[in-house]
């Protein structure tokens, strides 16, 4: 990996924060699209007893499936929010730590050169 090809920086940190929240809520408006149109079906399986072991078994499976794509919505929203504040604690130690170059510069010798 190219080191000198890293840029980290506040502003980047939020780009991508942004980009990723874009991303999971694209994901998310997708899934419950998908979902809608899945519940427009209906019932194909048939209500006889082979049919209703048929249905519990892909509720149960639907049920599965969606949960899992929303809990990793969820992760990715967290990942989105720490981005963030992680932006937020660069910006705070940039500025303290030009605040305390400033202190050393204005407190040292007055020498001219």
């Amino acid at each position: 990996m190219n080191l000198e090809a890293l840029d980290i920086n506040s502003d980047s940190l939020r780009q991508a924060a942004q980009q990723l929240t874009g991303i999971a809520e694209d994901t998310d408006g997708t899934l419950q699209m998908f979902q809608n149109l899945i519940d427009s079906i209906g019932n194909v399986w048939g209500d006889d007893d082979l049919g209703s072991i048929i249905g519990m078994i892909y509720q149960g499976a639907m049920a599965l499936v969606i949960n899992c794509f929303m809990s990793n919505l969820d992760t990715l929203d967290s990942y989105c929010e720490r981005l963030g504040i992680a932006a937020n604690n660069y910006d705070e130690v940039d500025s303290m730590a030009s605040q305390l170059l400033r202190m050393v510069q204005q407190s040292g010798p007055n020498i001219a050169m």
